[in-house]
Order: C-alpha cells, then structure tokens, then sequence
C-alpha cells in the first residue's frame, strides 16, 4: 500500500494527539504540596501537665475548605513541647498548592466533659478529653468556649508550596490562655493565645537569669517578648486583645550542673524575625529592667540575651 506524504503527516499528528491525552497532555492537572504541622507551648506555672485533644484539622484554601480527621486523635502534653519544641500532629499531608486563608485545629474541649477521668500520672496525656493536672494533684477539664463548633482558629493566611513541604507550628502561650473565672469551678476556660509561624521564617531566644532574680521571694520567674516600641506592662486580663500585650512569655527553669552549681534559663522559640523588647519579671507586674532590653532575631538563628 502507497501512503502520500499528507497521510503520513496526519498518521503521526493523530498518534501524537493520542498519547498527550494517554498521559494528562490535553489537559493540565492540579499542583499539590505538602503541610507539616507541629505545637508547641510558652508554659505557665503551677501546673504538672496540660493535656490537648486535637481531633480534627480544616482548612480553607483558594479551593474552598477540606477537613484532615486526626483517628485516633492526637492527645499533648504542652508542658513537654517548650522552647524550641514542638509537637507533630501532622505530617507531610498533600494539599492542593496555593493560599489559604485559616486553618482550625479541631478540640476535645467542651464544658462539663469528663477531662482527666483515666489519666495515670506521670506526663503522658492518657485522660479522656481535654484537661489541665495542677501541682497539689487537682484536675480540671479545660473548657474551650465555642470550641466544639469553632475549634481553635488560625488566621493569617499561609501558602502551600507546589512540589514542597510547608513546616508550620502552632505556637500556644498558655500563661495567656488559662482561666478559671467564678461560677466555672470545676472546669476551666482555655481561651488559647495562640500564634501560627513558618518554621523557615523563626529564630530562638535564650538567655541566663541571674539567682538573685530568679529566687527573690515569692518569685514566678518569666520573661516577657513585648514588640520592639512596647514598654513593658502587665499582660491585659480582658477578652478583647490588647495590642501593647508581650507577644510571647517563658518561665525561667533552674538547671543543675555537674560542679553541683544551679543555674537559671529561659528558651522561647518560633519568634518571628523581627525587632523586640524583652524584660524579665517576678509577677508580671514589675520588670528589670524597667524599659526592657532590645533585641533583634534573625530566622533560623539562636539570640542570647541575660539578666544579670
């Protein structure tokens, strides 16, 4: 058989046509990426373990929302995810690449539940619920208001990139989010201040308190990261956010030596780069220095900064 050359021609043009469309070539598929979530905790004191049910994890992207089922849930400890510490709760899940405007991390933590019912001591969390074990042994079941149709919400945009992970944390300040008004008793409300940071886009401050600070009488030890302009000042007890509120706090923790020497520190992690001031305080009341000390932190970088 005799084939023209314009037969020919449109022979290997039709195959050709065939296998773009066998492999995705007629049209364009939707680039995905990857999301890695981790939390982590400034801490508060008195308390031996604050223990977070996160069930459920939502998102709203470019796309509209999708919603990640945590089963079994996913129970932490905070107080073991200090510092530069975080949690994984989850890890290298694909996503469609893009924006997104907020996500939810989904709680067990309803008023009137059973928090802490089970729970065997030590740190692991292996209660029902969420919950709160103060130091003296008291348990409390934590109280999110809204929090079975809310969850804890994080706003501020964040971007998936396509073919890549994203390494996030969920920086919670539980010094701020941690209260028992009257009438509650025994639950407790967990309101969480509450920060969602790009891991590539933090650096970590640490420093040594001097012992005549950190065991003053009646002494709480904890520094305070207020922004750059902000003198320090009390944290605002109000439900409404006070703007000139420090933007992270740290409990300073004794540490021994092997010389049998005690000495003080503080570690806050997943700054922001940015311009701060930072003052250490007994009672959040009173501040040394008065006007703080500045300090700049530069991602991916570890700053000290002492009271001496």
């Amino acid at each position: 058989m005799i084939f023209s050359t314009h037969t020919y021609s449109c022979t290997l043009l039709a195959a050709a046509l065939v296998f773009l469309a066998g492999c995705g070539g007629s049209g364009s598929t939707e680039s995905t990426g990857f999301l890695s979530l981790g939390v982590s905790d400034h801490p508060m004191h008195d308390a031996e373990k604050v223990c977070i049910t996160f069930d459920q994890i939502e998102f709203q992207g470019e796309g509209g929302r999708s919603v990640v089922e945590l089963d079994p849930p996913e129970k932490v400890n905070l107080l073991e995810f200090q510092g530069a510490n975080a949690a994984p709760i989850l890890m290298g899940h694909e996503l469609p690449a893009g924006h997104y405007q907020w996500m939810r991390l989904g709680v067990d933590a309803v008023r009137g539940s059973n928090g802490g019912n089970g729970d065997t001591g030590g740190n692991a969390c292996d209660g029902d619920a969420s919950y709160i074990f103060m130091e003296g042994g008291s348990v409390h079941n934590l109280y999110v208001p809204s929090g079975a149709q809310s969850g804890l919400k994080l706003v501020g945009g964040f971007t998936v990139p396509a073919n890549s992970t994203a390494n996030f944390t969920a920086e919670i300040d539980l010094m701020r989010s941690i209260t028992s008004p009257p009438g509650l008793s025994p639950d407790v409300i967990f309101r969480p201040t509450i920060r969602l940071v790009n891991n590539v886009e933090v650096g970590t401050l640490t420093g040594q308190v001097s012992e005549e600070l950190a065991t003053a009488q009646a002494c709480e030890p904890s520094v305070y990261v207020f922004d750059e302009d902000i003198e320090p000042n009390p944290i605002d007890e109000g439900d409404v956010v006070d703007p000139n509120d420090p933007v992270a706090t740290a409990m300073v923790n004794a540490r021994s030596n092997n010389d049998g020497t005690t000495t003080y520190h503080y570690t806050i992690g997943f700054l922001l780069a940015d311009n701060y001031n930072v003052a250490f305080t007994c009672d959040g009341e009173i501040f040394e220095p008065e006007m703080g000390k500045p300090v700049t932190i530069q991602a991916g970088q570890l700053k000290t900064i002492d009271f001496p």
